[in-house]
């Protein structure tokens, strides 16, 4: 896994320096605050290289799940992103943290599918989704941008609930090291919907 990760932290380096990388000025956090009124994050369970997030909107009391995201973090984290990244892992939404830190993001599409809901996907939308649902689902390479630095942060994979619309950030790439990384990824959260993985951390 490490290799991986190390693998996959030189690819994004290379590539984002040839500039492709798509700046996203509205993020999803934004776009569900935007929509539903507002905005909070679960984190479910995390590693040091991993995360997984329920991306909620209150209705009362009840957290309403609008995205779930499976996060790869690249490792070793750029000293740069070392207190935001401390954060994230506190529990800070990743875009929104990384903004408040003074950081532009930047995506890279690397997947675009659906997703069939299962029984925990619909559990944390407090049944407002039935199960097999087609759920747009999305794999993307994040990075952070300050100051001339475009530095990558992780690779994310993320399904969305039904009437939760995310920002568009279409420009795609299939290098292969991406896609590998993008599969991992999207593996992940498809166990986690569907295989009854979700387990919340005691800090959840």
């Amino acid at each position: 896994m490490h290799l991986h990760i190390k693998l996959l932290s030189f690819i994004l380096a290379v590539l984002v320096n040839l500039s492709w990388a798509e700046v996203t000025p509205t993020l999803n956090s934004d776009a569900i605050k935007a929509t539903f009124g507002s905005y909070g994050v679960e984190v479910i369970s995390q590693s040091e290289s991993t995360r997984v997030a329920n991306l909620y909107s209150l209705s009362g009391d009840a957290k309403i799940c609008r995205t779930l995201a499976v996060t790869e973090f690249v490792l070793p984290m750029d000293p740069a992103l070392t207190e935001a990244h401390r954060l994230i892992r506190a529990g800070g939404s990743i875009g929104a943290t990384l903004r408040s830190a003074g950081f532009t993001i930047n995506k890279k599409l690397l997947i675009k599918t659906e997703t069939a809901a299962g029984h925990e996907f619909v559990s944390l939308t407090h049944g407002s989704v039935l199960v097999g649902a087609p759920l747009y689902t999305k794999v993307y390479a994040l990075f952070a941008q300050r100051g001339g630095l475009q530095i990558p942060y992780a690779v994310i994979a993320e399904a969305y609930h039904p009437e939760h619309f995310p920002p568009a950030h279409e420009e795609f790439s299939e290098e292969p090291s991406l896609q590998q990384a993008a599969d991992r990824a999207l593996m992940a959260l498809r166990a986690t919907i569907d295989q009854g993985q979700i387990k919340r951390s005691p800090a959840a």
